[in-house]
């Protein structure tokens, strides 16, 4: 039987690309590098969308103001290189951020090839006088660049300056995430197969290690109330963290090939992993049962054949800000947007692209960022479509009811199998 994408026909609803793009960086010859663009495996947006971050070649980053409104980059003639220096103290003011028509575009020289970047931003803690410490942020926002040898730079965004430089890891660095609750805790997975907590209140002081089961790891995720942490890599289990019981693990099975990446809901309440197996999974978090999968072949590979090589390994993963959407790359050339809240169980939004490499929602979800191996980003609009209502209610009440509780709210059963998301239609 001949396997095919997992498309929703010809008649299926197609993604709008932007007529703004991002290429490889060309230097003056005074700053040129003789490595060649490895491609765009990681991009982010800052936390207030007000800048977008990538990896333009060379061990070099690209900080480019983003429009709220317009919602686009803004493309300045002046890019300001920033190299690699020595470590100054420096204290971030925020109100240099709302001088938001000026922002220059930077390009922050981190020398090693980069492979994973995060943003950040908060406020270290209550400022002792007699203790000196090296950084201190008044609201600034921060970037962190995740680099091959294993290194982790932390760069001011609004003066182009390195901060720090955390190093423990012994291989590259995959994965990079603030907590979302501006604490300022950097977490960072490596294929060293170890997962790192930083402080920075202390000056980036690593303190705490862990090591699950796989040799690499690939991604590493905060639940959005930063009591968990989900860890995917070079094997079949997906691994959730408790940080209030001791960093205890729960492994969770279902995956037949490595596992690349892992997204938490904005609520919470799900946990999205894909698979070189072709598939996606959408997981209960506090019961660990699998609610839904998202096949990329049809028809489904049987395990044999998924836990091979195959031409369709997905290759990232993002959930959309409000929830209800889900967007994937896979190697078949295709990017896929999926709508959790609609019965099919089809794509319902496609555009093609191949080498894609990373994929991410803008914070507001009114853009799609895509990266290839040409170390090319593309942008996308997000589909116009409008969270339910009843949808946009279960967020809120997933923001405090585990779905172990839900069965004691004193609701109709249909609305608890709502709020538990027992309402997808499982496959595969």
């Amino acid at each position: 039987m001949t396997r095919t994408s997992f498309l929703k026909g010809d008649t299926g609803e197609r993604l709008k690309q932007t007529d703004v793009q991002l290429h490889p960086l060309t230097l003056p010859i005074t700053h040129r590098t003789t490595r060649s663009p490895s491609g765009a495996k990681t991009c982010a947006w800052s936390p207030d969308n007000s800048y977008f971050a990538w990896p333009c070649g060379g061990g070099k980053v690209e900080l480019v103001p983003w429009d709220n409104r317009e919602n686009k980059i803004v493309l300045n003639e002046d890019i300001l290189l920033y190299e690699d220096a020595e470590n100054v103290t420096l204290h971030l003011d925020g109100n240099l951020q709302q001088q938001n028509e000026q922002r220059p575009t930077r390009i922050l020289d981190g020398v090693e090839v980069v492979w994973s970047v995060a943003f950040g931003s908060g406020s270290t803690k209550g400022d002792n006088t007699l203790t000196w410490k090296h950084l201190k942020v008044d609201e600034g926002l921060l970037l962190a660049t995740g680099h091959q040898n294993g290194n982790i730079k932390v760069w001011d965004c609004n003066t182009g300056k390195l901060l720090l430089m955390l190093k423990d890891h012994k291989d590259i660095v995959k994965s990079l995430n603030f907590a979302p609750d501006g604490s300022l805790i950097l977490l960072s997975g490596s294929r060293d197969g170890t997962i790192k907590f930083w402080d920075l209140n202390d000056d980036g002081n690593m303190y705490k290690s862990l090591r699950g089961n796989t040799k690499w790891v690939y991604d590493t995720k905060w639940s959005p109330r930063c009591d968990m942490i989900a860890s995917v890599g070079s094997g079949k289990t997906v691994i959730l963290w408790d940080l209030l019981n001791n960093y205890s693990p729960s492994h969770l099975h279902g995956h037949y090939h490595d596992v690349i990446g892992c997204c938490f809901s904005p609520d919470g309440a799900l946990l999205a992993t894909a698979s070189f197996d072709t598939r996606v999974i959408l997981w209960d978090v506090y019961t660990g049962q699998s609610l839904q999968e998202l096949c990329h072949m049809y028809p489904p590979p049987r395990p044999i054949f998924a836990a091979g090589a195959n031409e369709f390994y997905i290759r990232g993963i993002s959930f959309h800000p409000h929830g209800q959407m889900v967007l994937t790359i896979n190697d078949d050339g295709y990017v896929r947007c999926w709508d959790l809240e609609e019965d099919d169980t089809d794509p319902s939004y496609v555009v093609e692209q191949a080498n894609a490499l990373y994929c991410t929602f803008s914070p507001k979800g009114q853009r799609i960022s895509v990266g290839d191996k040409d170390g090319t980003i593309r942008f996308y609009q997000t589909p116009p479509k409008v969270a339910r209502l009843q949808h946009l209610c279960r967020m809120v009440v997933r923001n405090h009811v585990k779905s172990t509780k839900i069965d004691f709210l004193r609701l109709p059963c249909r609305i608890k199998e709502y709020l538990k998301y027992h309402n997808f239609t499982k496959t595969g």
